[in-house]
């Protein structure tokens, strides 16, 4: 049992390694109406689960050091993720109980924006390190999102190597 949940952890980072990705992506503004591309060779496949396997470390760590950073301003999670969506939404002031969770709020905020480009940086750094160009992983990335044909493929080959 332990094994599977261990297994589904890291078929959920993955998941979660690709919506960061796809963030990244779009800050790069790829053309709109790209078309998504299926006949990809087996070595490009191979490429980008090696690549998301070497993400995945990275994201785990970023995302203990942001949480640690969220709880390390006082807040929980929950509430941090409340108070940034009422900040989304353009009342963080009606949300916010008092003028000191505001100031706890933005001094996580700022901790987590900045590990969060860290992250991008690191994760850009392997891609450029990867046998993949920024653009055939893009590619393999808008395919494995949007292609069962592709996503299938991939999910078979990643959780061969996480055996």
């Amino acid at each position: 049992m332990k094994y599977l949940t261990n297994q589904f952890s890291k078929i959920l980072t993955l998941s979660i390694v690709f919506a960061l990705l796809g963030f990244v992506a779009l800050a790069q503004q790829m053309p709109p109406q790209m078309e998504i591309k299926e006949d990809f060779k087996d070595s490009e496949l191979k490429e980008f689960v090696k690549v998301n396997l070497e993400l995945m470390p990275i994201q785990e760590k970023s995302q203990e050091g942001m949480l640690a950073a969220i709880e390390a301003s006082g807040l929980t999670v929950e509430r941090f993720q409340e108070l940034a969506q009422a900040q989304q939404g353009g009342n963080l002031t009606d949300v916010a109980e008092s003028a000191e969770e505001m100031a706890m709020f933005n001094e996580a905020g700022q901790k987590v924006m900045g590990m969060q480009q860290d992250m991008q940086t690191e994760i850009q750094q392997v891609i450029e390190d990867s046998k993949l160009s920024q653009q055939e992983f893009q590619q393999l990335y808008m395919a494995y999102t949007q292609s069962a044909k592709v996503k299938a493929k991939v999910d078979e080959m990643m959780a061969k190597e996480l055996n």
